[in-house]
């Protein structure tokens, strides 16, 4: 394996003109650690030099491997017979990707790069909407007729098999190109030459259309543990395939996603390292002017409870521990009730057990920490009062805290929107205003402050 700490060794090579002995690093090395040491060198030209030393069958898979930016980079130094090989070589859901992140005009000029076939093949896949299979689909497939023998199916895939994506599930339609069934590289392989693969295939089949979102998809691959999944177009017609490393790309950005919206962030779509100052002071300031704006209105409440504070100045000693045990308790409920609707495991129409659960949860949990809210109120400031004012409060807020924060996410669902927007922040800001609102009220009920 090529290692970041072995950048230097090959920069120092390149600079002594030492190539016998750089072949020797670079040409034996998997395409993907040749990918990763490409990435980790500065120098553009030194980047270049070691691709351009790449053996020809091994340059593709290696620029496959490489981040965006690099490819453009790498394109960028290229001949334009340089390029049309490896675009032409590539796998179709890979040269997509590649497309998507490049100028509309660079995308024209390298489309017209692409041999007939394959320039069919880019444009129809460009043509379905972003984040659908479609843009995934890699043509590359096997495909088998019904009435066919084993002898003859074995025959075919001999003959086809090099260039696919996959061999161990084989595809079979009927003469009007439809999906009827699927069947198992094994199957195939044990059973007699005579038989035909319509005796073998299986019919029960998983699959989606090319407008079906990724992330769904995704959840398909999880449910049934898939290798690779068909995906038809509204006529019933196999178009390609998707294979578990497209799919685990869109897993982790999807997820990735969904951890940037939860802690308040506009979605970055670069890696951290990657991503512009700027953008990243655009893309976390947006929700935190929102959530400033938001945690103002704990300022009006406590100017509306101004006559209570100046009454019993001691009542103020416990907001910070009261907001911020509800904020902790609400984002917990969130956590909990985002991840299950990502993974399908909790249904908006589990509304109302939902809700019954964190309310129970919320007593339970509440009443553990109310405890400790009295004894610790009572050794700071001795009031008996207080101290059970405070731990009322405690326990009340912990349950409005765990029912907002189930609630929230389920309701976003409902109304077709992301349930990860109710991120943690934007919880606890809420939970921090009706919190303090409900401490004041327990206080003037307890405590005789009116």
């Amino acid at each position: 394996m090529l290692d970041k700490l072995l950048t230097p060794e090959i920069e120092q090579l390149i600079k002594e003109r030492n190539f016998s002995e750089l072949k020797k690093i670079i040409i034996p090395a998997h395409p993907t650690d040749i990918a990763y040491l490409i990435s980790s060198i500065e120098n553009p030209i030194y980047k270049l030099f070691i691709f351009r030393m790449i053996p020809a069958e091994k340059s593709v898979e290696v620029f496959e491997n490489l981040d965006h930016d690099q490819q453009q980079e790498i394109l960028n130094s290229l001949t334009n017979s340089e390029i049309k090989n490896i675009l032409n070589e590539m796998s179709a859901d890979d040269r997509t990707d590649l497309f998507e992140d490049l100028p509309a005009d660079l995308v024209k000029k390298f489309i017209n790069f692409l041999k007939p076939q394959e320039r069919k093949i880019a444009i129809e896949i460009l043509n379905y909407p972003d984040y659908s299979v479609g843009r995934l689909i890699n043509p590359d497939f096997v495909q088998l007729y019904e009435d066919i023998t084993v002898e003859e199916a074995l025959k075919h895939i001999r003959k086809v098999g090099i260039e696919k994506e996959t061999v161990y599930h084989c595809y079979v339609i009927g003469r009007d190109k439809k999906l009827i069934g699927v069947v198992s590289l094994k199957k195939i392989v044990l059973a007699p030459p005579s038989t035909k693969i319509k005796d073998l295939m299986s019919t029960d089949i998983i699959k989606v259309n090319v407008y079906t979102d990724q992330e769904e998809a995704a959840k398909i691959f999880k449910k049934y543990d898939l290798i690779a999944l068909p995906v038809i177009d509204n006529y019933d017609q196999l178009v390609g395939i998707v294979t578990f490393d497209d799919l685990v790309d869109v897993i982790e950005d999807e997820t990735t996603e969904d951890f940037e919206k939860i802690a308040a962030v506009l979605p970055v779509e670069k890696p951290y390292m990657e991503a512009g100052f700027f953008e990243l002071v655009w893309k976390r300031s947006f929700w935190l002017i929102i959530l400033l704006a938001l945690e103002s209105l704990s300022g009006f409440v406590l100017k509306h409870y101004a006559g209570e504070i100046s009454r019993m100045v001691a009542l103020t000693f416990f907001i910070p521990i009261l907001i911020g045990t509800g904020g902790n308790s609400g984002t917990q409920s969130a956590t909990f009730v985002i991840r299950g609707l990502a993974t399908g495991d909790i249904k908006v129409n589990d509304f109302f057990r939902i809700i019954f659960k964190e309310a129970a949860l919320g007593i339970f949990i509440g009443t553990i920490l109310a405890v400790c809210g009295v004894v610790r109120a009572f050794f700071q400031v001795g009031d008996g009062w207080l101290s059970i004012t405070v731990g009322i409060s405690i326990a009340l807020g912990i349950i409005m805290a765990n029912i907002v924060g189930a609630v929230l996410p389920l309701i976003f669902r409902r109304l077709k929107l992301d349930p990860a927007l109710m991120s943690s922040p934007l919880i606890t800001t809420i939970v921090d205003v009706f919190g303090i609102a409900l401490y004041f009220e327990v206080a003037r009920f307890l405590l005789g402050l009116h």
